[in-house]
């Protein structure tokens, strides 16, 4: 990228090294082994090229070991731009708007309150797994109208596998194949090529997690046993279709529903586990969310999606999990299709060109101490403040990628946390003197970062509230 010498300020080239933050400017172009990429660390920035250009930032770069050799080249996310992503994206997009998402509702609170058993009945267990349990739980009955098994459910161990995958091929460097691409010919038996044997792994895995729970709903059709579902529907829809055509929509169909669960799971995972971590070390926000809770509903039922615009601060705690630690800090590169200019630099075709959410997500200009983990900057005079930059303008996607799953993603966190405030306490273990440790946030790696494993106290809040939790009719 080349730019006159009064713009030179607001770059930093580099020719090697890791993957980098923008720290001067919000603009950096660097090569790595003589891929250019391009990081965008404001709002504007990603605004201008990748909403108001999108026709040319759209595409994404080849990924070999996730796409070629683990078999995600299916997904919505890693499929370049043209004529079979918009086939996908209008698939997908058609059961996941902001409309129909209302119809999820119903299931999304059931598992909610699920959850909220699942934590009284076993508080010390695993946090990701209850966690992971329960999303699972709402998008298989979504998706496919399936009921996951309690325990080591076969369709669920398949996917936590696919996922690995998705997670892992997309960490920058971490496999060779994806700078050398001519390793990815290497057979798996010469020395050094163990990550082809691992690709093949994963491979199995994602076929299964696509094909598996899409052919159990056909066969429950035939049956005439299957229950409503975004594949149900599908299927009706194209039932009357030419045998070619029918073939060609269930094969979209298909990757549709099986990226549902894959890529829409994760990052709502890692904000309810942040909401866990930050209720644990700033004891002073959970009261105040119950508070608010205590004085809408009052404490002899649980919330529902008809009081959430009555509850601007937990809406302000959910916005806030997803911006302090950042949970997509770069979100999924995009790839130039044709040379550009802009403000007088010259942007190649073959570009990678990066939104780095973390840096916007803290920029002390836009939230004032922004690693801080305050709700009420979204907060104003006891509103929530809709001119404040609302952290799903990163988090989510910028210009045509951005995740059409957004709606149900933000439907599925509400309703998880206000259940959880409305009916748990969360607190930091103590230590042998009965003082509260002091917790620290120490995030993976990763294309969605997670916190590590940390300890917490979970009870319920009153014996109301676990009358509320144990009450027979919320199973139902």
């Amino acid at each position: 990228m080349h730019g006159s010498k009064n713009m030179a300020s607001n770059f930093i080239f580099s020719d090697i090294g890791p993957l980098l933050i923008p720290s001067q400017g919000d603009m950096v172009y660097y090569r790595v082994f003589g891929q250019g990429i391009l990081a965008l660390g404001s709002v504007k920035r990603c605004h201008d090229l990748f909403d108001k250009r999108s026709s040319i930032y759209s595409s994404r770069p080849e990924n070999i070991m996730l796409n070629k050799l683990s078999g995600w080249n299916f997904a919505l996310g890693s499929l370049s731009y043209g004529i079979s992503w918009r086939k996908h994206r209008r698939a997908f997009q058609q059961y996941f708007n902001a409309n129909v998402v209302l119809n999820y509702r119903p299931v999304q609170l059931k598992s909610a309150h699920g959850l909220l058993r699942q934590l009284l009945k076993s508080p010390d267990a695993a946090l990701t797994q209850t966690l992971r349990s329960s999303f699972a739980e709402i998008i298989m009955e979504v998706v496919y109208g399936y009921k996951v098994a309690p325990m080591d459910d076969p369709y669920i161990k398949i996917t936590e596998c696919a996922v690995t995958a998705l997670l892992q091929a997309t960490k920058p460097g971490k496999f060779l194949d994806d700078t050398f691409p001519f390793l990815q010919y290497i057979p798996s038996w010469v020395p050094g090529a163990g990550f082809k044997k691992l690709a093949e792994q994963w491979r199995v895995a994602t076929m299964a997690m696509v094909e598996d729970p899409f052919d159990w709903t056909k066969s429950e059709i035939t049956r005439g046993t299957a229950k409503p579902s975004i594949v149900a529907s599908m299927l009706q829809k194209i039932s009357d279709q030419p045998d070619s055509d029918r073939n060609e929509f269930e094969r979209i169909m298909k990757n549709a529903a099986g990226i549902a669960f894959a890529g829409g799971t994760d990052t709502t995972i890692a904000a309810v586990t942040c909401f866990f971590l930050a209720m644990a070390m700033f004891p002073e926000v959970q009261k105040k969310a119950q508070r608010e809770i205590d004085s809408v509903i009052g404490t002899h039922r649980l919330p529902d999606f008809s009081d959430r615009d009555s509850l601007p601060y937990i809406n302000a705690i959910i916005k806030e999990a997803m911006r302090w630690q950042t949970i997509v800090p770069i979100n999924g590169p995009h790839f130039t299709t044709e040379d550009d200019f802009y403000e007088g630099y010259f942007i190649p075709k073959g570009t990678i060109v990066l939104g780095c959410t973390w840096t916007i997500l803290h920029d002390p200009a836009i939230y004032e101490d922004p690693h801080e983990f305050k709700p009420e900057r979204f907060i104003k005079d006891g509103k929530f403040d809709s001119t404040i930059l609302d952290p799903y303008v990163g988090i989510f996607g910028y210009g045509r990628r951005i995740c059409p799953g957004r709606y149900f993603a933000d439907d599925t966190a509400y309703i998880m946390i206000a259940s959880i405030l409305a009916t748990f306490n969360i607190s930091a273990p103590l230590d042998e003197m009965g003082r509260p440790k002091t917790l620290v946030c120490d995030m993976q790696d990763g294309l969605v970062s997670h916190p590590r494993p940390f300890d917490c106290v979970i009870k319920s809040r009153s014996s109301v509230a676990m009358e509320l939790i144990q009450d027979p009719a919320l199973a139902l």
